[in-house]
């Protein structure tokens, strides 16, 4: 049985280092991160996660684990910026604005009678 993180993110890993776990493999799950049309940010944060855990090849008995951050401003998901201006222009849209950060985790262990899969409560 191996622990995988699913994530190719840095700071994932160093998450799990500051709780002593240090995962047998990473993996980063190569996804289309488009929201759906007229998608939340909560329901996409989830589903986000979810296909993260299912993207990722793992033997029966591994434990996989995957999250994804979302931010948002009202209704509206900022997607992750592809240059430094965009990521300007995404922080100066916060600004004095209520922003919300969520991070679903999706933990999934497969086993010889199917797959189980896991989720943080909402906050």
């Amino acid at each position: 049985m191996s622990f995988i993180l699913g994530s190719g993110s840095p700071r994932r890993k160093e998450l799990l280092a500051q709780i002593g776990v240090v995962p047998d493999d990473i993996r980063a799950p190569d996804i289309d991160e488009t929201p759906h049309a007229a998608e939340l940010p909560r329901p996409y944060c989830a589903r986000m996660a979810r296909e993260k855990a299912a993207a990722v090849q793992a033997g029966a008995d591994d434990i996989v684990l995957c999250a994804d951050t979302t931010v948002a401003v009202g209704r509206r998901i900022l997607g992750k910026p592809a240059d430094e201006a965009e990521t300007i222009r995404s922080c100066a849209s916060c600004r004095g604005v209520a922003t919300r950060l969520s991070r679903p985790s999706r933990s999934s262990a497969a086993t010889g009678c199917g797959s189980a899969m896991w989720s943080a409560p909402s906050a």
